[in-house]
C-alpha cells in the first residue's frame, strides 16, 4: 500500500514549496472593526433627491404593471 509522502504530484507544474497566498498566523493582518448600524460608514446612501427619484421611478413601474393587470382583466371578463 503507498503512502500520501512516496507518491510524486501529478499534473501540478508548481514548486513544492510554493504555497498558495494562505494568511499567515504568524504575522495575522489587522483587524477592521465591523461596521455597526449605530456607527455609519463611508457610504451612507443616496441623497434625498436621489431618493425622490427613485421612488417616483419604483412608482411609476407599480403603476405601469397595475394598469396592464387591469387590461389583462377586462379582457379576460370578456372572454367568459
Amino acid at each position: 500500500m503507498k503512502t500520501l509522502k512516496t507518491e510524486k504530484p501529478t499534473g501540478s507544474t508548481r514548486p513544492l514549496l510554493e504555497r498558495p497566498n494562505l494568511p499567515d498566523p504568524l504575522r495575522p493582518r489587522p483587524i477592521e472593526p465591523l461596521p455597526s448600524p449605530l456607527r455609519p460608514g463611508q457610504y451612507i446612501g443616496p441623497r434625498e433627491e436621489e431618493l425622490g427619484r427613485i421612488l417616483k421611478e419604483i412608482l411609476d413601474r407599480l403603476t405601469t404593471i397595475e394598469n396592464r393587470l387591469k387590461t389583462i382583466e377586462e379582457q379576460l371578463k370578456t372572454r367568459r
